[in-house]
């Protein structure tokens, strides 16, 4: 493989929604709410996308492969989001949510992180890595650390610390790349927890 990474462009959307629902088709989230093929879920994720490319505080970045047979074919996405002063503007509101989705289970979910990350990071400086996807074909071929150093780079060249919710098999991988475990929630299907790790601001 010969991994190109660059920042994502509204005409990346659609091959971006498509690795999400690859890279996520076993997640509760995709199984009861952003339902593959749905035209609803589609047009949120093409509308929650679309906002993020246009917040200054984010990096939505785009994994490509240019030794594949399709070299412009995306294998995978992350967003970083800065948050380097206590002045930074919340991330912009999330478009309704899609038609027949389960929105209890939204709610739980995107509120519970949006809670621990307050509780954990309060008004310190960080990075923050909101989302990461990789396709299911290349998945431990090493393309979601690239997308983690990314970010981590960022971070130790700011001084200051890098936070992230992810699943207990996604855990190991950040832990490699420094991040620790800071607390666990349960989220209720079935037994699932969301990790919440920081990786400590380089010191100078």
């Amino acid at each position: 493989m010969s991994i190109q990474i660059r920042k994502a462009t509204e005409s990346d959307i659609p091959a971006i929604i498509d690795t999400y629902f690859d890279a996520f088709r076993d997640h509760p989230l995709t199984l009861r709410a952003f339902f593959p093929g749905s035209e609803s879920a589609v047009r949120w994720w093409s509308e929650s996308i679309g906002a993020d490319l246009q917040d200054p505080n984010a990096h939505f970045l785009i994994v490509t492969d240019s030794a594949s047979a399709d070299p412009e074919r995306v294998v995978a996405f992350g967003k970083w989001r800065e948050w380097l002063t206590s002045t930074t503007p919340p991330a912009p509101p999330a478009p309704k949510w899609p038609e027949g989705a389960d929105v209890a289970l939204l709610e739980k979910f995107f509120l519970t992180i949006e809670k621990k990350h307050r509780e954990i990071l309060e008004d310190r400086p960080h990075l923050y890595l909101d989302i990461l996807g990789v396709r299911k074909e290349v998945q431990g071929k090493g393309i979601g650390s690239r997308l983690v150093k990314w970010g981590i780079a960022k971070a130790d060249e700011a001084g200051v610390e890098a936070f992230l919710a992810a699943s207990p098999a996604g855990a190991p991988m950040y832990q490699k790349h420094g991040f620790e475990i800071h607390s666990t929630v349960p989220m209720g299907e079935g037994g699932r927890v969301e990790t919440f790790m920081l990786r400590p601001a380089k010191k100078p």
